[in-house]
């Protein structure tokens, strides 16, 4: 019995070896994704990566409209607050509307929004080249001619803004815009009377009147400025308020100013049509 049991544990550690081959073997030969009853600490699942297709480009639509809210937000006042971030800003505006051209370029609005841009930076002769090409392409579009004319009006080339704005006007003849914007480039150019007439037609004539007295300040020539002020007020009064409040009270200080000691030139007059001094 003792020699039994001797043997018996002699064979003991055999046997233990040759059972952890047999479950080695076994875990090794296990087909896969059949389980095998065994959990391993480190078994996680395997993520799966889709396969991602070719990027698409944005619409132009879409650079335009990114391009225009990155514009306003380097026109508000933190923006010019920050003139570092302003200029970002504003490339970040100029790269969203050429990259709308170039997904299509014909774009009308991207053209349209780059030529704005380049005269709001002082880039000129950008914003000329545009604007001539466009309106090669597209010379009944009454907006694109108003745009023209402020670019000549940041030129200051008020004979320009005349051409530009009278073919607005044709192409548009009942918009008040126009019709302000003309009247005021006639009126700067020295043909008042025919200036009043289309600014009567598109603000009143208190306003009218108003807008060219401011004009005449700017000029320094005080007597057609208090003229044109006393007909802006009396016919502020005729009419029980054509002229806006801040309009009214502007107009009987600067008349005062202009009748006492000679007054500041071009203080004055910043809601006009196409005003001469950064609002």
């Amino acid at each position: 019995m003792e020699g039994r049991a001797s043997a018996w544990l002699l064979t003991l550690p055999f046997a233990l070896a040759c059972a952890g081959c047999v479950n080695t073997q076994t875990q090794k030969t296990v087909a896969p994704g059949v389980s095998t009853g065994i959990t391993h600490l480190d078994d996680t699942p395997r993520v799966v990566k889709k396969e991602v297709g070719p990027k698409r480009n944005p619409l132009p639509g879409t650079e335009i409209a990114y391009g225009q809210m990155k514009e306003s937000e380097a026109d508000s006042e933190a923006g010019k607050q920050n003139p570092e971030a302003q200029r970002r800003l504003r490339d970040e505006a100029r790269k969203a509307y050429q990259h709308a051209l170039e997904l299509d370029k014909n774009n009308v609005d991207a053209q349209r929004c780059l030529g704005r841009l380049y005269v709001k930076t002082g880039d000129f002769e950008r914003a000329q080249d545009i604007y001539k090409k466009i309106l090669t392409k597209h010379p009944k579009d009454a907006g694109l001619w108003h745009d023209f004319g402020m670019y000549h009006k940041s030129r200051k080339d008020f004979n320009e803004c005349v051409r530009c704005f009278g073919k607005a006007l044709e192409l548009d003849p009942e918009n008040p815009d126009y019709l302000k914007k003309l009247g005021f480039s006639l009126a700067w150019t020295g043909q008042i009377e025919k200036g009043l007439v289309y600014l009567t037609r598109g603000a009143g004539a208190a306003t009218a009147h108003y807008w060219i007295g401011c004009m005449f300040m700017d000029k320094d020539q005080r007597a057609p400025a208090i003229q044109h002020l006393r007909h802006a007020l009396a016919d502020n009064d005729r009419r029980n308020g054509a002229l806006s409040a801040g309009q009214t009270q502007d107009a009987r200080e600067l008349l005062a100013s202009l009748e006492g000691p000679p007054p500041t030139p071009g203080r004055r007059g910043l809601d006009s049509p196409i005003a001469t001094r950064p609002r």
